[in-house]
């Protein structure tokens, strides 16, 4: 039937960005796996850090993790705050002023009865330490979040809202086509100063002391304050270092390819210059042609077949 005249190419070479994905699906893997160990382990008063170089990426992972599980529900909260705040008189004349009270207490300020409640709420894991840290990092992170959006949604232009009128959307369609384009640049970068707050709390939401009970858990933050507290200046430097790259990766790898996604919500907002954002990863990948060919070019050659 003339098959072998047909071309039909399923498979390439493996390239190197194709192994750096596949290492990237299988750490995360490992990294989940990893966090829910450590969140079903036994609760002890004082956990032991290990202060060798070795420690520090399982540290550093267990850091990233809890900052990125805060930074989901911060952005949960910030959805569903910002909106009713936005959409309702009287819900804004109370959820806001309480927003700008919320943000004015110091973050110190929920821990001792936070961590004391999770803590004999959960008395056999280590579940409710680790909720305590994920919920202090969250304080830190959500309310400029949530002020962010809330004006967003503020200033869209009438016009606009008068569009969605006539084309009768609900209000599920109009947050889908109209308001959260209209505030994701915003929000982005918003996202990333809550998540370099984030950064900043881990040493004392990892490792923190009331009285004589002192609640600690595996993490960059409790390397850190362990290697200060013992005065050895080599972990403490490769601490600081571990967190530096953990930031850098994170901004290069997922910030950044965010950056130049929401260059398509700007709304004829140009950027200063009329410069281009671009990215070394989101370059790389699309550069990366797909393990299988697409299926019109499988089409094409089954028409060539006789």
């Amino acid at each position: 039937m003339g098959l072998t005249h047909a071309r039909i190419r399923l498979v390439r070479s493996i390239s190197f960005i194709d192994l750096l994905l596949l290492a990237g699906i299988f750490l995360a893997i490992y990294a989940l796996i990893g966090v829910a160990h450590e969140w079903v382990s036994p609760f002890e008063m004082r956990t032991e850090i290990d202060l060798s170089l070795s420690a520090l990426p399982s540290y550093a992972m267990f850091s990233l993790v809890r900052g990125f599980v805060a930074y989901a529900i911060s952005f949960l909260f910030t959805l569903v705050y910002g909106y009713v705040a936005a959409h309702s008189r009287r819900a804004e004349k109370i959820l806001v002023p309480l927003l700008d009270i919320l943000q004015s207490i110091p973050v110190l300020g929920f821990l001792p009865g936070l961590v004391l409640v999770l803590v004999n709420v959960f008395p056999s894991t280590n579940i409710g330490l680790e909720l305590a840290c994920i919920l202090m990092i969250f304080t830190g992170q959500v309310w400029n979040m949530a002020f962010s959006f809330y004006s967003s949604l503020k200033a869209v232009p009438l016009e606009l809202r008068e569009l969605t009128f006539l084309f009768r959307l609900e209000k599920r369609e109009v947050l889908r086509s109209l308001e959260l384009p209209y505030a994701m640049n915003g929000l982005l970068w918003n996202s990333m100063l809550s998540m370099a707050g984030g950064w900043f709390f881990l040493t004392v939401t990892e490792s923190f002391r009331l009285g004589d009970q002192d609640f600690r858990l595996p993490g960059i933050g409790s390397y850190m304050t362990t290697a200060y507290e013992q005065g050895n200046r080599e972990a403490l430097l490769a601490g600081v270092v571990a967190m530096a790259v953990v930031i850098i990766i994170v901004d290069r790898c997922i910030w950044a390819p965010l950056v130049v996604w929401s260059d398509r919500f700007k709304m004829g907002r140009e950027t200063p210059g009329g410069a281009i954002q671009r990215s070394v990863v989101v370059g790389s990948v699309q550069s990366s042609t797909p393990l299988l060919s697409s299926s019109h070019e499988i089409e094409e050659a089954i028409r060539k077949i006789p």
